[in-house]
């Protein structure tokens, strides 16, 4: 019988939390203008990604509502309706796909090739009542688990410059928390004895997702994937996207929403929003170079636009130390 993780605390890991005592939402105001000016760049692109594409995509659309739930959950003024527009768009499978691709959409086949999609629209909206997509979007994830535990990498995902199996794995992990938040009967264990098949990660993204895994089931993993997190900090206080490169907002941002969940050490969070903070452009951007190989050494709209957005969602995250 599958191994389903009901039971573990894992709710409150996802869902954008306050570390303040004293009223205030960040303690800081610049990092509340950040938020903000992010915010009013991730909107402006992310809208016209939805306007000029007409699809969802597995990263630009979920990490625009993601930054906005985030931001709304630390007290940030956000639009509500139009946020609740965007999510009313976004969770309709037939916008999964090109708009040539729609009428001919089969919904099964759609949501089979839009794992990711699928599992960062979970993890970016609260649960609320009478959403019968999150139904669908979890028992269409089930499914599609595969005998190894895995899920498959959709989309753009396996064009980026790691290895396959260090693609799927993360896919795996977010996929796991995703169905974990929902409460959901699935193979839990097999899951992450796949994501654990990658001996040597190369990215940072993989290292967040794993120590957020693992601060729900073992103590004594979370405090060694800290560690290991925390060793590929670099001296400016970022991570790259990729372990070992010059810091960009999109490494930084996954690295410091786990760390800051998990409780790390509290200087080294202060150092990753310094790094965030003193790197954002006057529009509100932070530039990302692409996680593709083919176009490695260039900033891209599309790395830039996750790259706000997780820096957005890192920083409305955590809270500067006294």
């Amino acid at each position: 019988m599958p191994s389903g993780i009901r039971s573990y605390p894992l709710l409150f890991l996802l869902v954008p939390i306050l570390l303040c005592s004293n009223g205030s939402v960040f303690g800081s105001d610049q990092q509340t203008a950040a938020v903000a000016q992010g915010l009013a760049y991730v909107q402006t692109t992310g809208q016209q990604w939805m306007s000029d594409r007409g699809c969802v995509s597995c990263h630009q659309v979920p990490s625009m509502i993601w930054s906005h739930e985030a931001a709304r959950t630390a007290g940030n003024s956000v639009s509500v309706d139009k946020l609740f527009e965007w999510e009313s768009w976004a969770t309709e499978v037939v916008n999964f796909v090109k708009p040539h691709q729609k009428e001919d959409a089969d919904e099964k086949a759609t949501m089979a090739s839009n794992i990711d999609t699928m599992s960062q629209l979970l993890l970016a909206i609260p649960r609320r009542d009478g959403a019968a997509w999150r139904k669908r979007f979890v028992d269409a994830l089930v499914t599609e688990q595969k005998s190894d535990g895995s899920w498959r990498a959709c989309g753009q995902l396996p064009n980026q410059r790691r290895p396959k199996l260090e693609t799927t794995a993360t896919t795996t992990l977010w996929t796991t928390l995703a169905l974990a938040r929902e409460g959901a009967e699935f193979d839990a264990s097999s899951a992450i004895r796949f994501a654990d098949r990658v001996k040597d990660p190369i990215s940072t993204e993989y290292l967040a997702t794993r120590l957020l895994v693992a601060t729900t089931r073992d103590s004594e993993k979370v405090a060694r994937l800290q560690e290991a997190l925390l060793a590929q900090q670099n001296d400016d206080g970022g991570w790259g996207w990729r372990l070992g490169e010059s810091s960009d907002a999109l490494g930084t941002g996954y690295a410091l929403y786990a760390l800051a969940l998990s409780e790390a050490d509290r200087s080294r969070l202060d150092a990753a929003r310094q790094y965030l903070l003193s790197t954002q452009a006057s529009s509100g951007r932070w530039a990302v170079r692409s996680t593709k190989p083919s176009e490695q050494n260039e900033v891209t709209a599309t790395a830039s636009d996750w790259g706000t957005a997780w820096a957005v969602v890192a920083l409305s995250s955590s809270a500067p130390a006294p």
